[in-house]
């Protein structure tokens, strides 16, 4: 009996110092995410492909004969980010700066002709003004220092 009670007691302490555990990389890149009486799921910037949806409150609308979708990358390891604007691939570095502060490098792009270039060039010039951003449910939010939205991105699947 006694066992028992020091084993359920020890369980508790371990939960108790996992669960108040932070990391300071994680807190500020994280968002959690209620499915429909599901569990919660956490969703976080890195490694992950998100698809451009809104540029600066309109949807995106693509040739439907060109199959490429803008989409970036923010890699954890390294702090590089890598994408596509539509047409041409692109990559740079990302910086987190404080409470959800982020600094894009200007980087590097192809340069190709395709049907999507007004939208990339759109995207392009949205990325330069980035300051901040938020993750709400599966979609991540790029914001301008005036915390206004310029690019809506969604978690591809």
């Amino acid at each position: 009996m006694k066992k028992s009670i020091l084993m359920i007691t020890l369980a508790i302490a371990l939960a108790a110092c996992s669960a108040t555990k932070t990391d300071n990389n994680t807190t500020d890149t994280t968002a959690t995410v209620a499915q429909q009486g599901q569990a919660a799921l956490v969703v976080d910037l890195f490694d992950k492909e998100w698809k451009l949806k809104e540029l600066n409150g309109q949807a995106i609308v693509l040739d439907t004969t060109f199959k490429r979708e803008p989409q970036m990358v923010f890699q954890k390891e390294g702090g590089k980010l890598t994408g596509n604007g539509g047409c041409n691939s692109f990559s740079g570095t990302y910086q987190l700066k404080g409470d959800n502060g982020i600094e894009l490098s200007e980087g590097v792009a192809t340069m190709m002709a395709c049907p999507n270039l007004k939208i990339e060039g759109e995207f392009f010039a949205a990325l330069k003004l980035v300051k901040s951003y938020r993750i709400e449910n599966s979609s991540l939010l790029l914001e301008s220092d005036k915390k206004s939205i310029l690019a809506r991105l969604e978690l591809a699947k």
